[in-house]
């Protein structure tokens, strides 16, 4: 009796362990804790996930988000989480049309499962979180690796200069930000006037072409946002107080307008053949007036920030204005653009 109590208290012993290890296993890296900063030596920050003690000037910053407004205020990033749909082209890419730029980036997985080994490895001084949907997921984890700070973006896209601003305080760039949209806000009143009336009067679609759909965009996306801020008119479905709407070919009409600018995921995959085959899209005032430009959804959708609305400043002077690119920059603080 005695001796096979023993055994089944040895087979729970046994048991236990095995699952002692299984949980050990599964619940990732071990986190170590950073020593806080004491406040008199830092900056205090608040912000999403609470108020934090950051470094007054951060050397080795890892962002969890795009990282192009970042390299505009003068920060190089030790590492980066990369966001979008595995879908798009360059999909691993932190920022495609930048070619070289971030070569010397640690990649650091997708925003939302970013690698936290190599993150503990990389030893910052500072996490910057864009964004609460995801990526926010991981502040716990992330506050005990790192100073962390999140920048929440559930206000939507009409608040991204918002955004912009939380992020560089964090960085310790607040005034260099200013200046870049103060900068952003003269070029759309350069725009407004070398447009004149027209920049009340010229109906500006958006649309995006994906692998198995296709949708148009409207007021609360980045894009919106930008195009509401030059006084630009949209397609009357596409005014509406959402960021997307997914259509079907017989709704192709809502993507009717004086012009028409479009992005695609990927051009292997998209469904803008499909739709260029259709008859109703050979109807569109815009496909027989041929105003129509693709532009990139890096740009136009993916990373809502200063330096994209720059770059949407760009194509609107150079698809809108004659002798638009009089207008264009190609520096946006210390980023050259493509």
């Amino acid at each position: 009796m005695q001796r096979r109590l023993y055994i089944q208290f040895l087979a729970l012993m046994l048991v236990a362990c095995v699952a002692t290890i299984a949980i050990a296993a599964c619940s990732g890296p071990s986190i170590p804790t950073y020593e806080p900063i004491p406040p008199a030596e830092g900056r205090t920050i608040q912000h999403a996930g609470g108020t934090t003690v950051v470094p007054r000037s951060p050397e080795r910053v890892v962002i969890l988000g795009s990282v192009v407004d970042a390299l505009a205020l003068g920060i190089e990033p030790i590492g980066a989480a990369f966001a979008g749909f595995p879908s798009r082209a360059n999909a691993a890419e932190l920022a495609p049309l930048l070619g070289d730029r971030t070569e010397g980036i640690t990649v650091l997985g997708h925003v939302n499962q970013p690698n936290l080994e190599r993150i503990i490895e990389l030893q910052p001084d500072l996490i910057l979180i864009l964004g609460t949907k995801g990526p926010g997921s991981f502040y716990p984890r992330l506050s005990q690796i790192a100073p962390t700070v999140m920048v929440d973006f559930s206000r939507g896209a009409a608040a991204w200069t918002e955004y912009v601003l939380a992020a560089a305080t964090a960085l310790g760039k607040p005034a260099e930000a200013e200046a870049l949209i103060q900068q952003y806000e003269q070029r759309v009143e350069q725009l407004q006037g070398a447009l004149g009336d027209r920049h009340e009067t010229t109906v500006i679609s958006v649309a995006r072409f994906l692998p198995e759909r296709f949708r148009i965009y409207q007021k609360n996306s980045f894009s919106g946002a930008v195009l509401a801020e030059v006084g630009l008119p949209r397609p009357e479905r596409q005014q509406r107080p959402r960021a997307y709407e997914n259509i079907s070919l017989e709704k192709l009409s809502t993507m009717d307008g004086d012009v028409l600018f479009f992005m695609q995921d990927n051009p292997a995959q998209s469904t803008l053949t499909q739709v260029q085959n259709n008859p109703l899209w050979s109807q569109l005032d815009v496909v027989q007036r041929g105003q129509i430009h693709e532009v990139s959804l890096e740009v136009w959708f993916l990373n809502a920030g200063i330096v994209n609305a720059h770059m949407i400043l760009n194509d609107l002077f150079r698809t809108l204005v004659p002798n638009g690119e009089q207008y264009v920059i190609d520096q946006v603080g210390e980023l050259t653009l493509p």
